[in-house]
C-alpha cells in the first residue's frame, strides 16, 4: 500500500470503512480509544467556542460535529449524538477518533488545535490523581502503562531513558490502527504525535507546578520514519539530602569545639574521628528515615488509588461495553423491521411488476450493507431467465444488461440458485465465473462482485427468479444479513406472485369480454326478440368480471403481505418477540385467515341480488367486534395521523349474525372514511341502544361531505360522489353497494347524513335482540 504525504487527510476518505464503537465484524469489541479523550475533545472545543461566540454558538458547533460525523458513518445504527461522545465510559476506533480530530480543528478554526487539546486537556484527572505519588522520572517510566489504560493495545509506546531532567520516549502503531488508517497514516499519525508529546511535556507543569517540558522531535511517522520519537526536557527535582548534611556538618563542629575543651590532650585522630563521625551517620540516617517513610506514603497511597481506580474503571468498562452492544444490536433489529414494513408498505400498494422490482432493489442497496443488487426473472415456459433489473453499483450499468436472456445451464450461478431452497453464498467469485454462462459472467463482472449472496424468488412453490446482492470489496456477510436478506426476498416474491396473478386474471377477463361480446352479437343476428336479455346478460358479466378482478386487488393484494410478513416474525426470522407481540401477532394471522375465508366467498356476492346468499349468524356483541376493528385499522388511520375512536354503552349490545359479513360492513366504512378524511381528521364509531326495539351503528367523520344531489345515488352499484384520484378513489364504486345489501340481509336498514364541508354519517339500526345469557335464563 502506498502511503500519501502528511497534508493528506483523513477526511479525504468518503465514508468510514470500520465501526465506531461496539464490535467488529469479529465480534472483538472496539476499544482503541477510550471516552476520556473523546469527551475531552468535545469539551475542549466547547470552551473555545464559548469563549469565542458564546454557548449556543458552542452547542451548534457540538451539533455540527456529530452531524458531520453522521454523514461518513455508512450505517445508520452507529450513528451518534452529543450526549453520547461525553459519556467518559465509551470506546471508539481510532479512524473514528481521527475523523472526529479533523472535524474539530475545521470547526475551531485553529490550526494547532490538536497540539491545545493534548496540553491543555488530555492529562486527565485520573492520571494526575494516580500519578502524584510519584517524582516526574517515575511518571514518565510509567508512560507505557498509562497509554495502555487509554488506548488498550492500540499504540506500543516505548521509554529508552529517563533521568532527572531528561527523557527520551518512542510511540509505535499496532498492526490493527495502521490497517484503519490505511495510506492516510502519515496524516493521521502527525495529530496523534503532535497530541501525545504536548501532553508529555505538560507533566511537570500540571502535576509539580513547574514550567512544561521541552520538546526535541527526532524522530516521526509523519516524516516517513518507522515511529515517533521525542527527547524531553525539564528542571530536576532538588532533594532534601542537603538539609540532613548541613546538620551533620554542625554537630560534627559542635563536637570537635567540645572534645577540643573537654580533652585537650586527646590524639588528633581520636578528635578527627569523633568530628566525621555525625558528619556520616547524620545524613545516611536522615535518608534512610526520608526514603522509608516515603516509600511507606506512596506504597499506602498506590495500592488504594489503583485498588480502587482500576476495579471501578473495569467494572463500569466492561459493563457499559456490554450495554452499549445490547443497545446496538437493538438499534438494528428496530432499523430491519422499519425497513421491512417501509417496503412492504411500498410493494403491496401497486401491482406493476417494474415498480415492486425497483423499488426491492433501492431498498437492499440503501438500507442493508450491499453494494448493488438485480434481479433476473425466470421464464418457466422457455426455460430461460430474462428481464434482467439491476440497481446500485460502482458504475453505471450498460442498457443492454436488460436485455440478456440466460438460457437453463447446468452449474450456472442462476440456474443452481433457483433450484436451491437455501441461499448461494458468494466466497470465491472465480469459481463461479469458471462455470457461469457468459450472460451470467457479464453481470457479475459488471457489478464488481467479490463476494455476495443469490436467493431464489419463489412463491407457492413456483420459481419467478433470482436475487443477487453483492459487494466489490472483500467483507464477509454475517448470518443476520443472510436472513434479513432472505425475508425481503420472501416479500418480493409475493409481492410479485400477486401482480403476475392479477395480470393472467386481467387477460382472462379480457378474453372472457371478447367471448361474450362475439356470443353476443351472433345470439342478435339469430333472434331480434333476444336483444333485451342478451344486452343485459353482457352487463351482468361485465359487472361480475370486473367486481372480481376489484376485489382481487383490494383483498388479495394486502393479504398475501400481511401472512407472509406475519408468519416471518412468528418463526423468528426477524428476531425473539415478546408474549404479548406473539398474541398481537397471532391475532393478526387470525384476521388473516378470516378474510382467506371471505375471497372464498366472494363468488357469493354475485348471487346477493338473487337472494342466494347464506349467513353464517350467531350472537356477536357489537363491542367486541368494534374493537377489534379499531385495532386492525389503527395503522391505517395513523398514516395520515387521523384520530380513529369507539364509544359503547356499558350494556350489553348484542346483535344476531354474520360475523364475518358484519366485519366486512363496519371495515368497509371506517375505510370509506379514512379514504375521504383528510390528514389529523377524525373518525368516531358509536353504538348504543335506540328505542323501543333497536341498536344504533353509526360512523361518522370530519370528511369533505357529499353534495346533497348525491344521497339517492349513493348505493348504486358504479356510483362515486367523489372522484379525486389524489386521494384514492379510483375504485369501481362496488364498496356501498355491497355494504348496503348486507345490511338488509341482516335484517337492518342504513342510511345517511352528510353535510358539505362538515362530514359524514352512516347509521345502521339492527333489530334488539336478547343476549345469549338473557335467552338462557328465559
Amino acid at each position: 500500500m502506498t502511503l500519501l504525504p502528511k497534508f493528506h487527510r483523513i477526511l479525504e476518505r468518503p465514508l468510514m470503512e470500520f465501526r465506531p464503537f461496539g464490535k467488529d465484524l469479529q465480534g472483538v469489541t472496539i476499544q482503541n480509544v477510550s471516552g476520556i479523550t473523546v469527551r475531552a475533545n468535545l469539551e475542549y472545543l466547547e470552551t473555545l467556542v464559548t469563549c469565542k461566540s458564546g454557548p449556543e454558538a458552542a452547542q451548534a458547533a457540538l451539533e455540527k460535529l456529530v452531524g458531520l460525523l453522521n454523514k461518513r458513518i455508512p450505517d445508520r445504527t452507529y450513528h451518534v449524538t452529543v450526549d453520547f461522545l461525553k459519556n467518559p465510559w465509551n470506546s471508539y476506533s481510532y479512524e473514528f477518533v481521527m475523523f472526529l480530530t479533523e472535524f474539530s480543528i475545521q470547526l475551531s478554526e485553529q490550526s494547532d488545535y490538536h497540539f491545545n487539546l493534548g496540553r491543555e486537556k488530555l492529562l486527565s484527572p485520573l492520571v494526575q490523581i494516580l500519578g502524584r505519588p510519584f517524582s516526574i522520572v517515575q511518571i514518565y517510566r510509567l508512560f507505557p502503562y498509562f497509554a495502555e489504560k487509554f488506548t488498550k493495545g492500540s499504540l506500543k509506546p516505548e521509554v529508552l531513558s529517563v533521568t532527572n531532567g531528561h527523557a527520551v520516549i518512542r510511540l509505535q502503531f499496532t498492526e490493527s490502527v495502521l490497517s484503519q488508517f490505511g495510506p492516510y497514516l502519515r496524516g493521521c499519525a502527525e495529530r496523534i504525535c503532535h497530541t501525545s508529546k504536548a501532553s508529555l511535556a505538560q507533566i511537570p507543569a500540571s502535576m509539580f507546578g513547574q514550567q512544561p517540558a521541552t520538546i526535541q522531535d527526532t524522530c516521526c511517522i509523519a516524516e516517513g520514519d518507522p515511529y515517533c520519537e521525542w527527547t524531553f526536557t525539564w528542571n530536576p527535582q532538588s532533594s532534601p539530602l542537603w538539609v540532613w548534611i548541613f546538620g551533620g556538618a554542625t554537630l560534627s563542629l559542635v563536637m570537635l569545639g567540645l572534645t577540643m575543651t573537654i580533652a585537650p590532650h586527646y590524639p588528633w585522630w581520636g578528635h578527627a574521628g569523633l568530628t566525621l563521625l555525625p558528619l556520616l551517620i547524620f545524613p545516611l540516617t536522615g535518608r534512610i528515615w526520608t526514603d522509608r517513610k516515603e516509600l511507606q506514603e506512596r506504597g499506602n497511597i498506590i495500592q488504594e488509588q489503583l485498588a480502587s481506580a482500576e476495579q471501578q474503571h473495569e467494572e463500569l468498562r466492561k459493563a457499559y461495553l456490554q450495554q452499549e452492544h445490547s443497545l446496538i444490536e437493538v438499534r438494528r433489529h428496530i432499523d430491519e423491521l422499519t425497513m421491512l414494513y417501509e417496503l412492504t408498505l411500498q410493494i403491496s400498494s401497486t401491482l406493476d411488476q417494474e415498480r415492486i422490482i425497483q423499488v426491492g432493489l433501492q431498498a437492499i442497496v440503501r438500507s442493508l450493507r450491499y453494494d448493488h443488487a438485480w434481479i433476473a426473472l425466470w421464464n418457466e415456459k422457455h426455460q430461460q431467465f430474462a428481464k434482467i433489473h439491476m440497481h446500485g453499483g460502482p458504475h453505471p450499468w450498460p442498457s443492454d444488461l436488460q436485455d440478456l436472456t440466460i438460457p437453463a445451464t447446468p452449474h450456472d450461478l442462476l440456474y443452481t440458485t433457483l433450484n436451491n431452497p437455501q441461499p448461494t453464498i458468494i466466497k470465491d467469485v472465480q469459481q463461479i465465473l469458471e462455470n457461469a454462462h457468459p450472460a451470467t459472467h457479464r453481470l457479475l463482472t459488471e457489478g464488481q462482485l467479490s463476494n455476495g449472496i443469490a436467493l431464489a424468488l419463489v412463491s407457492q412453490n413456483q420459481p419467478l427468479g433470482v436475487l443477487v446482492a453483492g459487494n466489490p470489496q472483500g467483507q464477509s456477510l454475517t448470518v443476520p444479513e443472510q436472513n434479513l436478506l432472505s425475508t425481503v426476498s420472501k416479500q418480493l416474491a409475493i409481492a410479485l406472485d400477486t401482480a403476475l396473478a392479477y395480470e393472467e386474471i386481467e387477460a382472462l377477463n379480457i378474453g372472457l369480454e371478447t367471448k361474450v361480446q362475439k356470443r353476443t352479437m351472433e345470439l342478435q343476428q339469430a333472434n331480434q326478440e333476444l336483444e333485451t336479455a342478451n344486452t343485459r346478460l353482457k352487463e351482468l358479466d361485465r359487472m361480475k368480471s370486473q367486481f372480481l378482478s376489484h376485489c382481487s386487488h383490494e383483498l388479495r393484494t394486502p393479504l398475501t403481505s400481511i401472512k407472509g410478513f406475519t408468519e416471518n416474525m412468528l418463526h423468528g426470522l426477524v428476531g425473539p418477540i415478546a408474549e404479548r407481540q406473539h398474541l398481537y401477532l397471532t391475532r393478526i394471522s387470525a384476521n388473516a385467515n378470516r378474510l382467506t375465508r371471505m375471497i372464498g366467498d366472494l363468488l357469493d356476492l354475485s348471487r346477493i341480488e338473487a337472494g342466494t346468499i347464506r349467513l353464517a349468524q350467531q350472537f356477536v356483541s357489537l363491542p367486541t367486534l368494534l374493537e377489534d376493528i379499531t385495532q386492525e385499522l389503527m395503522h391505517l388511520t395513523q398514516t395520515k395521523n387521523q384520530e380513529l375512536m369507539t364509544e359503547t354503552t356499558g350494556e350489553a349490545l348484542t346483535i344476531w349474525g354474520d360475523p364475518d359479513r358484519l366485519h366486512q360492513i363496519v371495515t368497509n366504512l371506517v375505510h370509506n372514511a379514512h379514504k375521504f378524511t383528510p390528514d389529523h381528521g377524525r373518525i368516531l364509531v358509536t353504538a348504543s341502544p335506540e328505542p323501543p326495539n333497536h341498536i344504533l351503528l353509526s360512523i361518522a367523520d370530519s370528511g369533505p361531505g357529499i353534495p346533497q344531489e348525491a344521497l339517492p345515488h349513493l348505493f348504486q352499484a358504479f356510483y362515486q360522489a367523489h372522484r379525486r384520484p389524489e386521494i384514492g378513489t379510483e375504485g369501481l364504486g362496488l364498496g356501498l353497494s355491497i355494504v348496503k345489501q348486507l345490511v338488509e340481509l341482516h335484517g337492518a336498514t342504513i342510511t345517511v347524513e352528510s353535510t358539505v364541508g362538515v362530514g359524514t354519517t352512516f347509521h345502521i339500526r339492527f333489530p334488539k335482540i336478547a343476549s345469549p345469557a338473557t335467552s338462557a335464563l328465559i
